[in-house]
């Protein structure tokens, strides 16, 4: 197989360090892929990345998603990181009304990357999940942090690889989920997660495979939006969806022209909740601070919103209001047997 030079330079494998996420059984690297020892699964690597995953997201079946990692690796090493994401979107006719949405996001997610590498441990082995366009991993990289990074969607973490590109930065990318990961137990210091969990068909599946990878004594940090927000909702732009049955959901969305499968956001008390049952301890659940540098990236409104957000962020009982209706809650837990 022809060796494309920016996979080269963010090449997901440490080829003894992966596992089969079915059976956790050894893979032995082949030419184009890699195969388990235990069960003979086969995974192929698509657009330079290894793909370990055994289903697809829910956005785009696995093969229609592979082709478009392909397409986008084509047109990699002749743009930039904004280039790719804007060629992505010319390639993806379905999202038109969100399209500058989108890459408003993508464009400011360093910003946000930045002010959740803050939250992290300056030393360890870093698993970012869900990792998306790449916002914290090109953040934690420049900060000196050794964090890999895993999605469920190839097409993402060819956008990704180019901003690291265009960084001058190497971070190991694979492609697999993040309710079976490609990594034996006890293998990350830290795993970290930006609203992720909402995306998930089994948080509490997803929350026990993460405790699964983490080292005894290692940090879970997760952010999520609010089920309860009184804002509206930063997927599809509805207020209230938290607040309907989630069987009405669905209809609601349709009703107001979001024709897609909207996130099921949790609350802050429910993921405490579930984060507990997966057997992690020293579980807390907060109102996250907001840096000054994630604020200057968002519009002059936005940024009027987070200061009024961090004053009373500051008050204890205005703080327990805003952990039960805010926007976004932290979760921070540990893996129990920790010296």
């Amino acid at each position: 197989m022809t060796q494309d030079p920016l996979a080269d330079a963010n090449d997901p494998a440490r080829p003894g360090d992966l596992v089969c996420p079915a059976c956790l059984g050894a893979l032995t690297i082949e030419p184009g892929g890699g195969r388990c020892a235990g069960c003979a699964l086969g995974f192929p690597d698509v657009a330079g990345l290894r793909d370990l995953r055994l289903e697809s997201d829910r956005y785009l079946p696995l093969e229609a998603d592979r082709a478009k990692a392909e397409q986008l690796r084509a047109i990699e090493p002749g743009t930039d990181f904004m280039g790719l994401s804007e060629a992505y979107y010319a390639l993806t006719d379905d999202v038109a009304f969100r399209k500058q949405m989108f890459l408003r996001h993508i464009q400011t997610a360093e910003a946000r990357g930045a002010a959740l590498a803050e939250r992290l441990p300056r030393s360890g082995r870093v698993l970012e999940l869900g990792c998306g366009t790449g916002g914290l991993l090109a953040a934690a990289a420049r900060a000196g942090m050794a964090i890999e990074g895993v999605d469920i969607a190839a097409r993402w973490l060819i956008v990704a690889r180019r901003r690291l590109k265009d960084h001058g930065l190497s971070v190991p990318l694979a492609a697999a989920s993040a309710e079976q990961l490609p990594w034996a137990d006890a293998t990350f210091d830290t795993v970290v997660a930006d609203s992720l969990l909402e995306h998930l068909d089994d948080p509490a599946r997803a929350l026990r495979e993460w405790a699964r990878v983490l080292r005894p004594g290692g940090s879970l940090i997760v952010w999520s939006p609010n089920r309860f927000t009184l804002a509206t909702d930063p997927h599809i732009g509805l207020w209230g969806l938290g607040w309907l049955p989630r069987r009405w959901v669905p209809a609601y969305a349709r009703l107001r022209g979001r024709d897609f499968w909207p996130p099921r956001t949790l609350s802050a008390r429910a993921a405490r909740r579930l984060a507990t049952r997966s057997g992690l301890g020293s579980v807390a659940v907060e109102p996250p601070a907001i840096p000054e540098l994630w604020a200057r990236a968002c519009s002059p409104t936005r940024r009027l919103s987070i200061r009024a957000y961090e004053m009373v962020r500051r008050l204890p009982v205005p703080r327990a209001v805003l952990r039960a209706v805010g926007p976004l809650w932290e979760l921070r837990a540990t893996k129990k047997g920790g010296a």
